[in-house]
């Protein structure tokens, strides 16, 4: 389908139209009922809030003892149950789990079975899942289960693997993150095993950088290869502007747009890049036009509009100055666009970069 773009900007009275190992005997958690009270964690523990919320949730399993042993190794089975249950889907399958040494009656068959169909781990003829978690292998399972991007460009780098390794890209990706961190500043030891207390940790922040990303607070910019903040700062003001919009539409006979919050976010964007890059045009110096920008964004559309202002103060004189301009005026009005996304961000003047952008589907 062929696509149609549509753009506009606004400063004031300034418009520019754009258009395999060793056997450990590990003892067994079992599950329990107390969730609040373990005689080995103290409240004080770097990590109980994390082994709180998973006990409680039922997705990691205490003692009979009614403790905890948050320093004890955990194992590979334990690791793959309690990121299997965190991750809100469905343990049933037919699918063929290879594991000699995983049996049916294994207390984590579902859990390490699901995880090696959605490919967590590999799907091979032994899982040896008594054995300790290693940090290497931890941070692939919590990248793949919480669908975390990993790439070769990274902020974060450590000395004690070769550049080569197998899990470097896994472990520096989900270090620029902050979802893992290093033993110090340059180590990692990929090869020390991993505490309960730490795959409460990592799982807890692998499920909350997730919900961020659902939720549209960031997004992974395939261009810089990072992920960067889309937090709506202005969320009643985004509001505003689309009733504004659509009450305008209205009134000319036109249907209303509907707000789309992925189409917020590009816009979102649009208003932090041109703040960062100091510029004030459709054409970004680091994206391209806005349609470049919503294609690599991976939003889909058959037609594509945009409106930028600064300078103005409130929704109202925004919309009240695009409406005064021709080109932006036939934006808002445009008959077959029908979503919007509004986003804006503050200067350090407390002047506003006001992005409006525009899409049919």
């Amino acid at each position: 389908m062929k696509r149609m773009v549509v753009a506009g900007s606004l400063t004031m009275l300034l418009m520019q139209p754009v258009l395999p190992t060793t056997a450990f005997a590990l003892e067994k958690p079992v599950v329990t009922e107390s969730t609040h009270y373990f005689s080995d964690l103290k409240k004080t523990h770097w990590a109980a809030p994390a082994i709180m919320q998973l006990v409680d949730k039922g997705f990691m399993d205490a003692y009979a003892d009614h403790s905890f042993k948050p320093n004890n190794y955990t194992t590979r089975a334990e690791a793959a149950a309690v990121i299997a249950r965190t991750m809100g889907i469905s343990l049933e399958s037919d699918f063929n789990l290879q594991a000699m040494d995983v049996t049916k009656s294994h207390p984590y068959y579902k859990e390490i079975r699901k995880l090696a169909e959605l490919g967590i781990i590999q799907n091979g003829e032994w899982f040896n899942p008594e054995e300790p978690l290693k940090r290497a292998h931890i941070s692939k399972m919590i990248a793949l289960a919480y669908d975390i991007e990993v790439d070769e460009k990274n902020k974060m780098s450590f000395k004690d693997f070769p550049k080569n390794y197998w899990a470097k890209n896994y472990i520096e990706s989900l270090a620029d993150t902050g979802v893992v961190t290093g033993k110090t500043s340059k180590t990692f030891e990929p090869n020390s095993y991993v505490t309960r207390a730490h795959v409460a940790a990592l799982t807890v922040r692998g499920m909350e950088f997730q919900r961020k990303v659902k939720n549209l607070e960031m997004a992974y910019d395939y261009l810089s290869k990072n992920y960067i903040p889309t937090t709506n700062d202005y969320s009643k003001w985004t509001q505003e502007v689309i009733e504004l919009v659509n009450k305008i539409r209205v009134e000319k006979g036109l249907q209303p747009l509907l707000q789309d919050l992925a189409l917020t976010q590009l816009a979102i964007i649009k208003a932090q890049d041109m703040l960062v890059h100091n510029y004030f045009e459709h054409q970004s110096p680091f994206y391209g036009n806005p349609w470049d920008m919503a294609t690599l964004f991976d939003y889909e559309y058959s037609s594509y509009g945009e409106n930028i202002a600064r300078n103005f103060k409130t929704p109202k004189d925004t919309v009240a100055g695009w409406m005064a301009s021709p080109k932006h005026r036939d934006n808002i009005l445009k008959l077959n666009y029908t979503h919007i996304g509004v986003g804006i961000k503050k200067t350090k003047n407390d002047n506003f970069y006001w992005v409006q952008q525009f899409s049919s589907k």
